[in-house]
């Protein structure tokens, strides 16, 4: 059996796609996405601009790349914070900590520029943002785990099909970020959130 030889061509793309993506990573670790450029991304990268146009359609569509797999690293995160807690908790206390968390993570690690590029590039529907911001993401299956044992054990109950019930919870979480963005410096995520989240838990308690 003659062994196929890899594509040099194929291979060399590769390594280009990935010096741009881990430039623009490196460049975004001490400045604002919206101060990195597609120049300074091709200058980091030792590339053309055109070049840079064969691997990605635009900085955005970079930039949901980053994110992805940042969204992927933060939800990892999130599953072990659940981990962490105590069996003994009520699922209200855990939908709670876990608010609290999620709070914490975007304005202390994930930060309002970021966040705020992300309902941007969303709103202008540029680049499809399913892996950020879908209801398939791992975060919101979650809440629907939360929720769920909450109705089994019988401190939650609710007329509505616990997708239904999910999803009303996500986009609360949604909501109160996109005030948090509008209303920046001036509200507290976490104190919002976590008072919020009180409000909807209090709406299904048995």
């Amino acid at each position: 059996m003659i062994e196929k030889k890899p594509n040099l061509k194929k291979l060399q793309g590769l390594q280009t796609k990935k010096n741009l993506y881990e430039s623009a990573r490196k460049l975004l670790t001490t400045r604002e996405i919206s101060d990195v450029s597609v120049e300074d991304i091709t200058r980091s990268a030792g590339v053309s601009k055109g070049t840079f146009f064969v691997h990605y359609p635009s900085k955005d569509a970079l930039i949901v790349a980053l994110l992805a797999d940042e969204t992927a690293r933060v939800d990892l995160d999130y599953k072990g914070f659940l981990e962490s807690l105590s069996a003994d908790m009520s699922a209200s206390g855990i939908m709670l900590a876990f608010t609290e968390k999620i709070a914490t993570v975007i304005t202390d690690t994930i930060g309002y520029d970021t966040m705020k590029v992300v309902y941007q590039i969303q709103l202008t529907k540029t680049v499809p943002m399913e892996t950020v911001m879908g209801y398939s993401r791992k975060l919101y299956a979650m809440f629907s785990e939360l929720l769920e044992q909450g109705i089994r054990q019988g401190e939650f109950q609710t007329a509505l099909p616990l997708d239904t019930l999910s999803r009303h919870f996500v986009m609360a979480i949604r909501g109160i970020c996109y005030e948090w963005c509008i209303r920046y410096p001036d509200f507290d995520l976490k104190e919002q959130a976590v008072a919020h989240m009180k409000l909807l838990l209090k709406g299904i308690m048995s």
